[in-house]
């Protein structure tokens, strides 16, 4: 049966060492659950060596209505792969530099009171899950965005004190150094279908548009279709870097395009060399292959009511939509 909403009881996963004064931010929680007729939030930390996941299993076993993540890109994921078709609403208490998802689900980066309003009060949509399995063969998931080579590379040589002060800055200076190494071949099949060796420099699966900086690399993905879109990036001799600029900002993905996309459920990549893997932007070490695959609808997210806007969401969609995928993939499964 449903809690009575004087019986609700909110969860948060922080990392503390985002937040200059945690207590501040811990009353400003506490307000807002007050006002909306929740119970004393429950808070749970991360650590240096874990970055959530304990944490979100802590919370849960308190039986938590709702869990919030209150942390970087790495919280927001392991957070989420906790919450992974539990069907516990996930709430999004953006901070840090990154805020990946919330920036693709359209929630407020710059105002905690309404972040947690929209938490508490928001309503439910289902979005997907992207799933990824390197040479360790060890399952992990993805929110945003999993990718081998040179987005691993840039996320790798970010530099956490100029990230902090130059926000996306820190990403350029970081990336600037990689856009002039060498690429790799790669043997990709999507969705059972074997394509011809390339050259690249990236190979990158997206469960949404925006990956970083609010540069929509992979045209059309949203977070509740029930597919990934593949992203190579292959710079041409001729335009080079200018070619890929080009590229992003006219959509084009076909024929001599620099960046390649294909969309499906799911993708195999061989290498031809050990190559640094992430997810979410966080490395994962280094891969000779690997599997891309989408978990459809597993996740439930708070958004305001009503949804406003969002590069990463189909307009038409509802939280039954995004459910209905995912019942149709587990029967047919």
């Amino acid at each position: 049966m449903p809690t009575e909403a004087a019986e609700r009881t909110v969860a948060v996963v922080i990392n503390p060492s985002k937040f200059a004064d945690v207590d501040a931010v811990k009353a400003t929680v506490a307000q807002g659950a007050e006002r909306a007729g929740w119970n004393e939030p429950l808070w749970f930390e991360t650590t240096v060596e874990d970055s959530g996941t304990a944490a979100a299993h802590e919370a849960l076993d308190a039986g938590a209505d709702l869990v919030c993540a209150m942390g970087g890109d790495g919280t927001v994921r392991a957070v989420a792969a906790v919450l992974r078709g539990t069907k516990v609403p996930y709430g999004l208490l953006p901070s840090g530099t990154g805020n990946l998802l919330a920036r693709n689900l359209g929630l407020p980066l710059g105002s905690l009171e309404d972040a947690v309003e929209i938490a508490l009060l928001g309503q439910d949509r289902a979005i997907d899950v992207g799933t990824a399995t390197f040479d360790d063969g060890e399952e992990r998931v993805f929110v945003v965005m999993g990718g081998v080579g040179l987005d691993a590379q840039i996320m790798d040589n970010t530099d956490d004190e100029l990230k902090k002060k130059v926000g996306w800055g820190a990403y350029v200076a970081a990336g600037a150094p990689a856009l002039f190494k060498g690429g790799f071949e790669a043997t990709i099949t999507v969705d059972g279908k074997a394509e011809e060796p390339t050259n690249t420099l990236m190979v990158l699966a997206c469960n949404c548009s925006s990956v970083v900086a609010n540069i929509e690399l992979a045209t059309g993905a949203v977070l509740d279709d029930g597919d990934l879109e593949l992203v190579m990036l292959q710079p041409n001799a001729v335009a080079g870097w200018l070619g890929v600029a080009i590229d992003v900002a006219t959509r084009n993905r076909n024929g001599l395009a620099s960046i390649k996309q294909w969309p499906g459920r799911e993708f195999e990549f061989e290498l031809d060399q050990p190559v640094l893997a992430e997810l979410d932007g966080d490395p994962v070490g280094e891969t000779t292959r690997g599997r891309f695959g989408v978990d459809p609808g597993s996740l439930i997210v708070r958004l305001p009511v009503p949804a406003g806007k969002a590069i990463g969401l189909t307009p038409t969609a509802t939280a039954e939509t995004a459910e209905t995928i995912g019942a149709v993939d587990d029967t047919a499964s």
